[in-house]
């Protein structure tokens, strides 16, 4: 009998790996893509742009090294809590790069649309994953 590939555990540690290198990636200053996002929230509540841009990025990294570390070492009830938070965290960050950050007026655009569908795929797999 042929082994089954794991496909719900590799998608967590693609996950897990995707957070934890966009958080790294913000960290070290990037103002593209998320880190640019917390950049603009930080600003808008009248901010220099770092403390909410070091907020999300340590989130973001933690979580992501945590979905990571869950598939090789079991954390307990925290596992389930940690997939239900990320999964919370993604749709918050949909909701402030998509509408709240000024992109509304842009929703005729490809850019947005793409942009949506990226999102989007992220969201679907830590909806598959959070259980």
């Amino acid at each position: 009998m042929a082994k089954r590939i794991n496909v719900i555990g590799i998608l967590i540690i693609l996950v897990g790996a995707f957070l934890f290198l966009d958080g790294i990636d913000t960290l070290t200053g990037n103002t593209r893509g998320i880190g640019g996002l917390s950049h603009d929230l930080s600003r808008m509540f009248g901010g220099s742009g770092n403390t909410v841009n070091i907020i999300f990025a340590i989130i973001e990294a933690a979580s992501g090294a945590l979905l990571i570390i869950s598939r090789f070492i079991s954390i307990g009830a925290l596992e389930g809590f940690l997939r239900i938070a990320v999964f919370l965290f993604w749709i918050m960050l949909m909701v402030f790069t998509l509408i709240l950050n000024g992109n509304i007026e842009a929703i005729d655009t490809l850019a947005w649309w793409s942009s949506l569908v990226n999102h989007s795929i992220i969201l679907v797999i830590l909806w598959m994953i959070k259980g």
